[in-house]
């Protein structure tokens, strides 16, 4: 699996086919396209076969062969469940158009001068079926090498030999331009959806959940965790007055690092920002368990400003009831907050009614 992690740019891009997310939203923009496509070139070859029937000589075994492939490749298509699933079956499909059209060009007058015509419209329609340059570029080639074996160039010997070889490579490179700028444009607005969704349901400054993004998670669990749950509300003790002293850049410094020991701590149990200096988390587990972590979290706190400065959390604790609203628990988990503050800060304490 080629990784924009594992390879130089040039090469990610030669060969691509991306991250497992950046995969699936590829085959979900290309999978329509590659069949309007595909779809597009069978009905052409049979409008064309229509009209040129009556006065050409055709070998049917073998228009009948490149049929079947058109509509293997079709079907492949439609059914596919993956890019490279299309990649594949895009190949099949655009080399039979090829070896098709070759068929109904053989059984013209003058077969070469359809070389060019022919080789030319399938090469830049196909252009935005393949995600990645050199499948598109051995594809291409392969289609000029089907429709132009034998038959090209048309005035070999003559001053003018150069011109049909001028023209194909023109084509392909207009062809690999389209392909690439296709694959560009989906990169860059995949890039683009990726950025806006971490805006959208991530604290800009910590990285973690924001107050959306938990929120969603947290209803989420209460309809399907099949463990107990319990609401975690995180407080730093005097923030506020770690900015006035320090200033904010100090305060947005002490937020981050705090949101690295939950994170860390928090493993695979939802954890957030709720804004300010507050942040949650949810654990699924028996309450000794969570007041256990929660014990963790006070400790690994402290732990983390020593010997800069003395930085402590509050925690209140209170079970995530399934049956009511989520704002019941979280209105809970603030009162054992506030009792833990009044008790002395640096401390967590669990709700008990």
């Amino acid at each position: 699996m080629f990784t924009s992690r594992s390879l130089s740019p040039a090469f990610y891009y030669l060969f691509f086919s991306g991250e497992p997310e950046q995969q699936q939203r590829f085959f979900k923009e290309l999978h329509f396209i590659s069949i309007a496509i595909l779809t597009f070139g069978l009905a052409c070859w049979l409008v064309t076969f229509s009209l040129t029937l009556p006065r050409a000589s055709l070998n049917h075994a073998h228009a009948a062969l490149g049929v079947t492939g058109m509509l293997v490749g079709l079907v492949l298509t439609v059914y596919a469940k993956s890019l490279q699933a299309i990649i594949a079956s895009g190949t099949i499909s655009v080399l039979f158009i090829g070896f098709s059209f070759r068929v109904l060009m053989l059984g013209t007058e003058d077969p070469a001068f359809w070389v060019l015509p022919l080789g030319v419209m399938i090469t830049l329609t196909t252009a935005p079926i393949f995600s990645g340059i050199a499948y598109y570029l051995g594809v291409s080639l392969c289609v000029w090498a089907i429709l132009g074996l034998g038959q090209f160039p048309v005035h070999a010997g003559q001053a003018d030999q150069h011109w049909p070889v001028l023209a194909v490579t023109i084509s392909v490179i207009i062809g690999l331009a389209l392909n690439i700028y296709f694959l560009v444009l989906r990169i860059h607005n995949y890039r683009a959806q990726c950025e806006l969704a971490t805006m959208a349901y991530k604290d800009g400054l910590t990285g973690l959940n924001n107050r959306r993004m938990f929120t969603q998670g947290a209803r989420t669990l209460q309809r399907t965790a099949r463990t107990p749950a319990y609401f975690l509300m995180i407080d730093i003790d005097d923030f506020k007055q770690i900015n006035d002293v320090y200033g904010h850049d100090v305060g947005d410094e002490v937020l981050k690092k705090i949101a690295a020991v939950i994170a860390g701590l928090s493993g695979e149990h939802l954890c957030g920002r709720l804004g300010g200096e507050e942040f949650a988390v949810i654990y699924l587990g028996e309450k000794n368990a969570a007041c256990a972590f929660a014990a963790q979290l006070v400790d690994g706190v402290e732990a983390a400003f020593v010997p800069e400065r003395k930085v402590s959390v509050s925690i209140g604790i209170a079970e995530l009831i399934k049956e009511a609203d989520l704002s019941h628990s979280y209105r809970r988990a603030d009162e054992s907050l506030y009792q833990a503050k009044k008790n002395g800060k640096n401390r967590y304490v669990l709700n008990a009614a």
